[in-house]
């Protein structure tokens, strides 16, 4: 049932199909790399910089056994996973293995505007780049969403929603926290 009172207009209620749900602090085990869309800009979790990221398609019986628990993480993209990359960037505190841009945020309010900036600037410039490009935090969920969509709205003008909606048809749990949300819009409005 729709609610007519909300400000704008009525909002649809939730259905199961476009709410994503993870524990706190949950990341998969298993390496996952999302390409968005046509770009050679792909968003990933910690496991997929980590140097000999097993490929999720080698030991297929662990792997079911694995993905019973998560339909998504079963999807993996499998030629992502086996590629290099001609950039890694990582979002989290520790750099990974191969991690070649380290520019640190914390998943959720704290972050300075210069390390954000700097994190969005280091983006854009490594995607003008020949070759791949993997933004990749923790869980691959946020802080990379927010990066890498905050990236295709700045270099293709298009407003933040348009380049989330990009990172969310890759990786539909992409869900940014607010406050990385709402520096990506100021980014956006002072930078874009």
């Amino acid at each position: 049932m729709a609610n007519d009172d909300t400000p704008g207009g009525p909002v649809e209620p939730a259905t199961a199909r476009n709410v994503h749900v993870r524990p706190l602090g949950y990341a998969s085990p298993r390496p996952v790399v999302r390409r968005l869309g046509d770009r050679e800009l792909y968003l990933g979790n910690g496991r997929a910089a980590d140097s000999g990221a097993e490929n999720p398609a080698a030991d297929s019986g662990a792997r079911n056994r694995a993905a019973d628990r998560d339909a998504e993480e079963r999807t993996t993209d499998r030629d992502a996973v086996a590629r290099e990359f001609a950039a890694v960037l990582t979002l989290t505190a520790e750099e990974r293995a191969l991690t070649t841009h380290h520019r640190p945020l914390v998943d959720g309010p704290g972050n300075e505007w210069a390390a954000f900036g700097a994190a969005v600037d280091c983006a854009r410039r490594l995607h003008r780049d020949d070759g791949a490009l993997l933004i990749h935090c923790e869980a691959g969920i946020s802080r990379s969403a927010a990066i890498a969509a905050t990236t295709i709205a700045a270099e293709e003008r298009r407003p933040f929603r348009d380049g989330l909606e990009v990172v969310q048809t890759a990786r539909p749990h992409a869900i940014p926290h607010p406050a990385l949300h709402e520096l990506a819009v100021c980014y956006l409005a002072a930078r874009g």
